[in-house]
């Protein structure tokens, strides 16, 4: 009897051992911020003598933690408002097209852009959820926007198989039953453990140079991020924007970035919805030893997305050419002239946060 009573305790003590503690995670919001930005664009040279320019700026996208979103191009001289056309990547995203016959002496050699945004950025943390949070639905993605962000394309690469050997080889590959969430978590961490941040002109961002490089900067790090979850069946996507602080802001807390432009990514996880993650920022921090946690699961309301993805495929009407954009957080441009040599052009931009306060009305 007393050894049947022992079998019996060990048997319930396995039966609990084996149950799996499973945490149900949540999003807390935090706040709402209205936010306003211009984005100051010129190109000028010395007798270009321009009969025509073509001009490509982005359409912001809405997303789950940016809402009411207006963008707004000016060109300097445009009689005619910006066009909006659709890119021939798998996402088709909207971009505009501002065509400049130059009817001005002073386009001949020089282009002057605004872009004015607005949006509404929610502040949100994912924590896992108490007894009295209540249980949020999450629908499940359609299928055809499923297989969007699990598609290999553009400058995300994951097929070739030096890809796979090296994701095998850094146990990057996701173990039967291993969540969404868990899995990506797995994915930062190593990617923060193994990478180096690195700023260089001319960087080739594609993921399957920078798993070779084992460094880059934001663009690629989001990059190989996506890729890995991507190869691993977890949907996920890049977003390509600014910083939501002035240049004297980011000074301040020793931020380096070309007129505040970086990179973010989203994963979508089963249950909970797509989730952010900044593995560029969290790798940008390592040398002060910041938690990179701080960089995982959490949306500040400190940045603002131009476009989701980085590959922008568009047809030139100049050229009557399709041309591949990589990231269009600034304006692209093209021109027709009938001269036959160009000198250096000058690029000059300018990133203005205009307005950033938190809304009255909670979030909902």
């Amino acid at each position: 009897m007393i050894l049947n009573l022992i079998l019996g305790l060990l048997l319930n003590q396995t039966d609990d051992v084996k149950k799996p503690v499973v945490t149900r995670w949540s999003f807390e919001n935090v706040e709402t911020v209205l936010f306003e930005g211009e984005l100051s664009f010129r190109a000028s040279g010395q007798n270009m003598d321009v009969k025509e320019w073509g001009i490509f700026t982005c359409k912001a996208p809405e997303l789950p933690t940016q809402k009411n979103v207006q963008t707004k191009v000016q060109v300097l001289n445009a009689k005619t408002a910006p066009v909006p056309v659709r890119d021939f990547s798998p996402l088709m995203r909207t971009v505009y097209l501002t065509r400049l016959p130059v009817k001005e002496a002073i386009n001949k050699d020089l282009i002057d852009v605004k872009v004015s945004y607005q949006a509404e950025l929610i502040a949100r943390k994912l924590v896992p959820a108490t007894a009295d949070m209540p249980v949020v639905k999450v629908e499940p993605l359609k299928e055809q926007e499923k297989n969007l962000y699990l598609m290999e394309w553009g400058d995300v690469k994951f097929k070739d198989k030096e890809f796979q050997a090296w994701m095998e080889n850094n146990k990057l590959i996701r173990q039967a039953g291993e969540r969404d969430l868990d899995f990506a978590r797995k994915v930062f961490r190593q990617i923060n453990y193994k990478l180096d941040f690195d700023l260089a002109e001319n960087m080739d961002r594609k993921s399957t140079a920078v798993s070779i490089m084992m460094k880059s900067d934001a663009g690629g790090i989001s990059n190989l991020f996506v890729a890995i979850l991507r190869a691993n069946k977890v949907p996920a996507r890049s977003l390509w924007g600014r910083m939501v602080m002035t240049a004297a802001e980011m000074e301040k807390q020793k931020i380096k970035g070309s007129n505040q432009m970086s990179v973010r990514c989203e994963f979508f996880a089963e249950d909970i919805g797509w989730v952010p993650a900044d593995p560029g920022s969290a790798l940008y921090s390592k040398k002060n030893k910041i938690d990179p946690d701080t960089c995982f699961g959490i949306d500040y309301a400190a940045f603002f997305t131009q476009h989701v993805d980085p590959n922008i495929d568009v047809h030139n009407p100049l050229s009557n050419k399709r041309i591949n954009i990589i990231a269009l957080q600034s304006p692209a441009y093209w021109i027709y002239t009938q001269a036959t040599t160009l000198g250096t052009v000058k690029v000059t931009q300018d990133w203005k946060v205009t307005k950033r306060e938190k809304k009255m009305d909670p979030v909902k």
